[in-house]
């Protein structure tokens, strides 16, 4: 499993694995900044968790639909994965750049908890680039399978939200790198019906950019020998998609 548990605990376990280096490290550079020095983070981000805790059982526990708790969620969701943000950039400062990718990296699981608890998705750049990073750091087709998983998961929280115009506009470069990516992870993974579904998802939510997609795919089968039943499926969608278009 990517991830063993997707709860407040496991995010918060790797949390406490990854910050006290950063905190010690900004204490010997003298970092002064009192809202964003890596002690001040830590200690907000200890906060937060605990609000989080209590608000998740509210939103559990409430009989009305959505709960009146819902909202806060998701500003207290945004805000864990903005000082997530923070601590990686702060990491990034002190020449730490493993614990500042770890760092980045927690906005996944942190975004994935807030949406499987009904929270709205507000800050979309840092997970994707969590989700990139995995993708790339994977080749094992059941790693990939469960990276692909995560990622519908997301689209299909965030396709609602995307619908709506001022939003769409807002989101739109992370929202088509997202589901950009969740098309590269399912063709890595060599399933095909995977690539099946990844390919309906990209044409039927980003139909400008999916010929392109397919044409850059066709040269990659060759480029990267993949295997004959995948090259079967991007060839389909080539043929459907990716060929230019000529009036009769």
């Amino acid at each position: 499993m990517l991830f063993p548990v997707l709860d407040l605990n496991y995010i918060g376990q790797r949390f406490d694995a990854i910050a006290p280096a950063v905190v010690s490290a900004g204490k010997q550079a003298g970092v002064e900044d009192p809202d964003h020095s890596p002690s001040a983070l830590q200690q907000a981000m200890h906060r937060l968790m605990e609000l989080l805790e209590i608000l998740s059982g509210q939103v559990d526990s409430a009989r009305e639909n959505p709960p009146p708790s819902l909202n806060e969620l998701s500003e207290l969701g945004d805000y864990g994965i903005q000082l997530l943000v923070d601590f990686s950039t702060v990491a990034a400062g002190l020449k730490m750049p493993q614990e500042s990718e770890e760092m980045e990296d927690l906005t996944l699981p942190m975004a994935l908890w807030l949406i499987r608890h009904n929270g709205e998705l507000r800050t979309l750049e840092p997970v994707i680039n969590s989700l990139a990073r995995l993708a790339n750091r994977f080749r094992e087709p059941s790693q990939l399978r469960q990276l692909y998983e995560l990622s519908m998961e997301l689209i299909k929280a965030l396709e609602p939200t995307m619908q709506q115009e001022p939003v769409r506009l807002e989101k739109a470069q992370p929202w088509s790198i997202l589901l950009m990516n969740q098309a590269i992870i399912a063709t890595r993974s060599y399933q095909p019906e995977l690539i099946e579904e990844a390919y309906q998802t990209l044409c039927r939510l980003l139909p400008d950019q999916a010929p392109n997609f397919f044409r850059e795919g066709m040269e990659q089968m060759d480029a990267l020998n993949y295997p004959q039943q995948v090259r079967e499926v991007v060839e389909k969608y080539y043929n459907l998609w990716g060929q230019p278009r000529t009036l009769h």
